[in-house]
C-alpha cells in the first residue's frame, strides 16, 4: 500500500495551471531548490493549493491504505517545492538515503507527505528503499509516503552534473493519520511534526548554499544527520532489535539454548516472504540478511571455540565461498526473491557457478555445513544444530523448486472482508479478543511444556508469529497484532510454568467460548461459510494463523462493511 500513487481529478486542471503560473513568475536559480509555505502564497494560489490538498482521489487512496483512521490536513507543513540536482550544501541530503521526520517510534500515528506534481520531469525520480522501486511522476500525479518512516532519495538520469532545463515542481501536502481511538492526540502529533519541519527547514535553508565556515558546518550537520538516522531502520529495524533483545534476555543462563534460538529465524522469513508475497521487498532483505548474519556468526563462533581442523576448514571455506560467489552473481535483489516480487525481471543467470552447479547458493551452504561437520569436536557438540540448518535449507530448496506459494491468491483485506461479515457485533469481537488471548496462552504453554528451557522456546515461537503478522498484514494491523502477541507472551513469562493439562484446558476453553459467543450474539461462524468447500482444511489453517490480525483489524480499525455491490451492509 506504500507509496500511494495516483492522479488528482481532472477538475483540478485549473488549479494545477494556477500553481504552475505562480512558480514560472518567480526568478529561480536552477542550481538551488526553492520553496514557499502555503500560508505565504497569494490568495488565488492559496485557494488552488487548498483545493488540490483536498483532492478526493488522494483522500480515498489514504483511507484505503489506513482503514478505520481519520485524516487531518497539516496546513502548517504544506509548501510549494521546486527540486534541483545541484547537490550543494544541504541540498545533497535529498540525494542520499534519508527519512524526513524523527517520530517513527510513535506507534499508530502516521504523518504522510504527499507530492502533488505541478510539472513533472521524467529524469527525476523518488526512490523508495523498502519497496525497491521509484516513482517518476508526471503532471497531475501524486505520491504519498510516511514522512517519519519511509527511507527514500531523489535521483536523476543522464549526466549527473547537467542542470535540468525544467525542474520538477510539486506541492508538498501533509496529512496526519490516526485511528479513531487516538483522534484526541492527532492534533498534538501534527503539531510536533509541523514544529520539527519548520526548524529543520530553517536549518536547511541556512545551509543549502554555504559560503561561510558556519554555513558549511550546518550543511554537514544536515547531511550527516539525514545519513545516520535511516541507518538503523534500513539495516536493523525496531522489531528485529526487540526480538534480538528478547532472545538475549530469555536465554540468560542457557548458553546452549541461546545458540539455537539465534540460529533459525531467517528460514521462517524466507518461507513467509516466498509463500505470501505481501512483505515489502526491502524489509524482507533487511530482516533476512540481519538474522542470517547472526545465525552464521553464532555458528562460526562456536566452531572457532572447538579448535582448528584444517581439512574441515578448507571444505567449509569452499562451500560458503561457493555460496558467496552465487550471491554475487545473482545480486542482492534477485537473491531475496526480487523476481518473485517484481523488483527485477525474470531471467536466467549463466555465469559460474550457475549453469554448472544447480542451486549453487544452497548447495554451497550444504557443503559448508558438511565441512564444519568434519571437525569431530564440533560435530560431537553441535550436530543437532548442523542437522537443523541442513534440514531448513532442504525445505527452502524444496519450496523454491516446487514453487509452492499463494501467489496473487492471498490478499489480507479480502480475507478480512469475509471474516468481518461474521463478526459485526462488538460484543462478539470483544469476546473473541479475550478468548483468542487465552487460546494463544495455551499454545505457548504447550510449546514450553516439553522443553528444558520453556521461556526460550516460547519467546522464539512468539517472535516467529510476530514476523508472520508483519509479513502478511498491513502495517497498522501488524503492529497491533505484534503488541497483542507481546502482551500474551508477557503474561506467560510472569506466570508459573504452565503444564500441558492447563495449556490444553486454556486452548479448549477459548475455542468453546468462541463458539458460544457466536450463538449468544447470533452470528454464524466464519468456518461455516466454507467448511463444505474443497480445500476447507487449508483455509481453516490459514484463517487460524490470521485470527489475531483479523480480530485486531476488526476491533481497533473498524470501517463500515460494504457488500460487493458497493452498498453498505445492513
Amino acid at each position: 500500500m506504500k507509496p500511494g500513487i495516483g492522479s488528482v481529478e481532472e477538475a483540478h486542471a485549473g488549479h494545477l495551471e494556477t500553481m504552475l503560473a505562480y512558480v514560472d513568475r518567480q526568478q529561480l536559480d536552477r542550481r538551488e531548490t526553492f520553496h514557499v509555505w502555503e500560508a505565504e502564497l497569494p490568495p488565488a494560489e492559496r485557494d488552488a493549493f487548498a483545493a488540490l490538498a483536498g483532492s478526493e482521489a488522494i483522500r480515498a487512496s489514504i483511507l484505503e491504505a489506513f482503514p478505520g483512521c481519520t485524516v487531518h490536513n497539516v496546513g502548517d507543513m504544506n509548501e510549494v517545492y521546486v527540486s534541483n540536482m545541484g547537490a550543494k550544501g544541504s541540498d545533497h541530503a535529498f540525494l542520499q538515503h534519508h527519512i524526513d521526520g524523527p517520530f517513527a517510534f510513535l506507534p499508530f500515528l502516521t504523518l504522510l507527505r504527499c507530492l502533488v506534481v505541478i510539472r513533472g520531469n521524467d529524469r527525476v525520480a523518488t526512490i523508495f528503499v523498502a519497496q525497491k522501486r521509484g516513482s517518476t511522476l508526471g503532471t497531475g500525479e501524486y505520491c504519498w509516503f510516511d514522512y517519519n518512516r519511509d527511507i527514500h532519495y531523489i535521483t536523476k538520469s543522464g549526466d549527473a552534473d547537467e542542470l535540468l532545463e525544467d525542474s520538477r515542481i510539486c506541492l508538498k501536502v501533509h496529512y496526519a493519520i490516526a485511528p479513531r481511538w487516538l483522534a484526541p492526540v492527532q492534533g498534538l502529533f501534527a503539531g510536533w511534526n509541523a514544529t520539527y519541519n519548520r526548524r529543520a527547514r530553517q536549518l536547511f535553508v541556512a545551509s543549502k548554499n554555504p559560503q561561510s565556515a558556519v554555513g558549511k558546518f550546518l550543511g554537514a550537520v544536515v547531511n550527516v544527520s539525514t545519513f545516520l538516522y535511516p541507518l538503523f531502520l534500513q539495516y536493523v529495524g525496531v522489531l528485529n532489535l526487540l526480538v534480538l533483545l528478547l532472545f538475549w534476555g530469555v536465554s540468560s543462563g542457557h548458553p546452549t539454548e541461546r545458540v539455537y534460538v539465534f540460529s533459525f529465524v531467517h528460514y521462517f522469513l524466507y518461507f513467509f516472504a516466498y509463500t505470501f508475497r505481501a512483505v515489502e521487498p526491502g524489509k524482507f532483505a533487511r530482516d533476512a540478511t540481519l538474522f542470517q548474519l547472526v545465525a552464521l556468526g553464532t555458528l562460526f563462533f562456536q566452531y572457532g571455540r572447538t579448535g582448528l581442523d584444517v581439512p574441515s576448514l578448507v571444505v567449509a571455506v569452499l562451500g560458503f565461498g561457493l555460496s558467496g560467489l552465487a550471491f554475487l552473481r545473482l545480486g542482492s535483489d534477485r537473491t531475496y526473491f526480487g523476481a518473485e516480487f517484481g523488483v527485477v525481471p525474470t531471467s536466467k543467470i549463466t555465469g559460474f557457478p550457475y549453469g554448472v552447479i544447480p542451486h549453487p547458493m544452497i548447495v554451497g551452504k550444504l557443503i559448508g555445513f558438511a565441512g564444519l561437520a568434519l571437525s569431530a569436536p564440533f560435530r560431537a557438540a553441535w550436530w543437532p544444530l548442523l542437522v537443523g540448518h541442513v534440514a531448513f535449507y532442504v525445505l527452502v530448496l524444496c519450496q523454491e523448486t516446487t514453487k509452492r506459494h499463494l501467489g496473487d491468491s492471498y490478499r489480507f483485506e479480502e480475507t478480512f472482508r469475509d471474516f468481518v461479515r461474521f463478526h459485526r457485533r462488538t460484543g462478539n469481537v470483544v469476546v473473541h479478543l479475550i478468548t483468542t488471548g487465552l487460546g494463544l496462552l495455551g499454545i505457548f504453554g504447550l510449546v514450553g511444556a516439553f522443553v528444558p528451557a520453556p521461556a526460550v522456546a516460547v519467546a522464539f515461537a512468539a517472535a516467529i508469529y510476530a514476523f508472520f503478522c508483519a509479513y502478511t498484514t498491513p502495517d497498522q494491523t501488524a503492529l497491533m497484532s505484534i503488541l497483542y502477541t507481546g502482551v500474551v507472551l508477557a503474561v506467560y513469562l510472569v506466570l508459573p510454568v504452565l503444564g500441558w493439562p492447563i495449556s490444553v484446558g486454556l486452548l479448549v476453553f477459548g475455542t468453546v467460548a468462541q463458539e458460544l459467543s457466536h450463538i449468544v450474539f447470533r452470528e454464524r461462524t466464519y468456518m461455516s461459510s466454507y467448511q463444505s468447500q474443497s480445500g476447507a482444511w487449508a483455509q481453516f489453517v490459514l484463517h487460524s494463523l490470521l485470527l489475531v490480525p483479523l480480530l485486531c483489524r476488526a476491533a481497533f480499525f473498524p470501517t463500515a462493511l460494504r457488500e460487493p455491490s458497493g452498498q453498505p451492509a445492513a
